[in-house]
């Protein structure tokens, strides 16, 4: 039997988006992640169920009697299954030996259970039973080699259990699903639920299918995925359906409180009498609907919030977030993307402040932004609603104060905002800082004045303590300025804010500020590139690249100043060199990404010197096809982000033969030898 998992692309924080393949022939595939529906005798005799799922992509089923061929292979020949018993080992032995013939079809697969008839042990007798289930399950993937399994996997709430699974899923090869029977059960031990996750992450092998059983409700279907859970089994509904509870996503509702339906589901039409009998239907279209809104979230729309909102009002939820964006960011960085295209970013609070995708931002900025040698003044802005921020109304009026000044290419501007934190306006383009938008009141919490403060401070270290800084902000602002000040030893000089920034008086009293402060620090380095001072774009492609790539990667690149070219019919915009007329890269405002060609990166890496970040080193001379595989990677940089540029080496690394986009991170290359790493963007010619 063919069968294996593909992960098409990472997303934020653990999640992703991969297929399982039942058949390459039949092209049989379930996308992930998904919701896996089960399938009973009393469910099978109602048309209502029928109607509503027989297209659904995955079931799972627990009695042999539906093991029949022509159940499988007739009724339901395109639609993927997962075999269940309920049962015990022993009788799943006797299952799978009678039926190995349907097990070797190419649309089901078999799930070794784990079940024992109490819950409720001490933890020598848990590692007992853990043990001696290995051992057992052992000599099933042994005797049959040649079927795949998904293997179950119980805890007993000691979470330090799960390593004595690890051998054996590393050494049988024909595991292809992690079944987490009751990891999930319990999220008030959120620490340790996150230290499992983890664990699987960085030990495993990240093909593996990450499947949730157990009491798994609705609720926590957005943060399961979130932490990389591919498919839900939602059996606990039957229980759930059974003790007449209505799932409303939110809540769990007994059904004798129910007064008014909130859904319109074939369960839920007539009164109130007849949701009794349909509860299960309900409740399996509802926790299949919120599947698909994740979907379409996690594609098309910006995922985090989702989580963030769908969280809010469950401590053990937002607790998870909290701690998995704080104490295991070296992980999640190296899953998650360097952007996102066309979304918008709605920065909800504190749940936001520390989200993987501003964290990463905010560490490049302080690392990667180098001070041009010809500012002579600083000018502190507030931020506005419009992105980017040269288009708003305020912005525009500042700029228009400023450039009444010739000297004008010589002021550092800094936006302040929250929860980004600092930003050069040379960098108002890229993600995120194109595309978040917050709730503005005008106060500010401790946390987010320590973000910005701190911030504020590590870049103005990097200019000559000389340079004046002038503050032109709301009061609003001013606590993090002051705070900054602490650690400073610049000259900060305050503007009296006359109402509002954008007022006659305010803009008089900035443009007097400027006059009177911007001769005060006198230029003593060479002014290297300042023949392009007054073209902006020019400026902002140049701290841009050094975002992407490192500090000196604009100017290497940029060696003969650049002729931006916007295309007809999209909004990007192509890098012409002014001597040479080579094309050396293309931003693209919707992902705030500079793609570079080939070029470019032999500037960038001038052999016989190579990379020594966001690197691969291919498995042949040439690439074939618009897709690179893991099987043709011998090396890479230990710092593969997706989302990111990366440079395609030859085997030797003595050539550039291409390069690409990263769909996934440095974790799945660690941990894994197959699937898809990089989507190609140009190949050297001759490839």
């Amino acid at each position: 039997m063919s069968y294996f998992f593909e992960v098409l692309s990472s997303r934020i924080g653990l999640s992703r988006i991969g297929r399982i393949i039942f058949s390459k022939k039949r092209k049989l595939y379930v996308s992930t992640p998904n919701i896996i529906i089960p399938i009973t005798n009393s469910l099978m005799r109602q048309l209502n169920f029928i109607s509503e799922f027989e297209d659904h992509e995955i079931f799972t089923v627990s009695k042999d009697i539906f093991l029949k061929i022509g159940f499988i292979k007739e009724k339901f020949k395109d639609n993927g299954f997962l075999f269940m018993t309920n049962g015990t080992l022993n009788r799943f032995e006797e299952i799978l030996k009678t039926n190995v013939a349907v097990f070797s079809e190419d649309n089901i697969i078999s799930i070794i259970p784990f079940n024992i008839p109490t819950t409720s042990i001490s933890k020598e007798f848990a590692t007992a039973e853990i043990k001696n289930h290995l051992l057992n399950t052992k000599k099933i993937l042994k005797n049959y080699s040649n079927l795949n399994f998904g293997v179950s996997i119980k805890v007993f709430n000691y979470t330090e259990l799960f390593s004595l699974y690890i051998p054996l899923i590393e050494e049988y090869k024909n595991i292809k699903i992690l079944n987490l029977v009751d990891i999930f059960d319990n999220l008030s031990n959120f620490r340790n639920v996150l230290r499992v996750v983890a664990q699987i992450k960085k030990d495993l092998d990240n093909n593996l299918i990450i499947m949730a059983s157990g009491r798994i409700t609705s609720k926590k279907f957005p943060m399961l995925i979130y932490l990389g859970v591919d498919i839900i089994n939602s059996s606990y509904l039957l229980h759930l359906s059974a003790e007449n509870f209505y799932d409303s996503i939110e809540y769990l509702i007994p059904i004798y409180k129910m007064r008014y339906l909130p859904c319109s589901c074939i369960g839920c039409k007539g009164n109130l009498k007849n949701i009794i009998t349909n509860l299960l239907i309900h409740n399996l279209i509802t926790a299949t609907n919120y599947m698909n809104k994740i979907k379409q979230y996690l594609t098309y729309e910006d995922y985090r919030v989702f989580v963030e909102k769908s969280s809010y009002d469950d401590n053990n939820l937002i607790s998870i977030l909290k701690i998995l964006d704080k104490d295991y960011f070296n992980l999640i960085r190296y899953n998650t993307p360097i952007s996102q295209k066309n979304k918008k970013i709605q920065a909800l609070g504190p749940s936001s402040y520390f989200r993987p995708d501003f964290r990463e931002f905010r560490k490049r900025v302080i690392e990667n932004f180098k001070p041009e040698p010809w500012t002579t003044l600083i000018i502190l802005l507030p931020c506005s609603a419009k992105k980017p921020y040269s288009d708003s109304k305020s912005h525009k009026l500042f700029h228009k104060v400023l450039r009444q000044f010739p000297e004008f290419p010589k002021f550092q501007e800094l936006i302040i905002t929250s929860p980004l934190g600092v930003i050069p306006r040379q960098l108002e383009n890229i993600y995120p800082v194109n595309s978040y938008d917050i709730s503005v009141t005008g106060d500010w919490d401790a946390e987010e004045i320590d973000i910005a403060a701190k911030m504020l401070v590590r870049i103005l270290k990097k200019y000559d303590r000389k340079v004046p800084v002038l503050c032109y902000l709301n009061e609003e602002y001013i606590d993090i300025v002051k705070s900054a000040a602490n650690e400073l030893e610049n000259n900060i000089i305050y503007a009296e804010i006359h109402g509002k920034t954008t007022s006659d008086d305010s803009l008089n009293t900035l443009k007097r500020l400027i006059l009177e402060f911007k001769d005060h620090y006198p230029i003593t380095q060479d002014r290297e590139g300042s023949n392009y001072l007054t073209r902006s774009w020019h400026r902002k492609f140049i701290k841009i690249l050094d975002y992407q790539f490192g500090i000196g990667s604009g100017q290497k690149i940029i060696t003969n100043g650049m002729k931006p070219i916007k295309m007809r019919k999209l909004a990007n915009i192509n890098l012409i060199d002014l001597k040479t007329k080579q094309k050396l890269g293309e931003f693209k405002p919707s992902t705030g990404q500079i793609f570079l060609t080939l070029t470019s990166l032999n500037r960038l890496y001038p052999l016989p010197s190579i990379s020594d970040t966001s690197y691969i080193v291919f498995n042949g001379e040439s690439i074939q096809g618009n897709t690179l595989f893991r099987a043709g990677v011998l090396d890479y940089s230990k710092d593969l982000i997706p989302g990111n540029q990366v440079v395609i080496y030859n085997e030797t690394k003595d050539s550039i033969i291409g390069t690409g986009t990263l769909l996934v991170g440095t974790n799945f290359l660690q941990h894994t030898q197959t699937g898809r790493i990089a989507k190609i963007i140009e190949k050297k010619k001759g490839n």
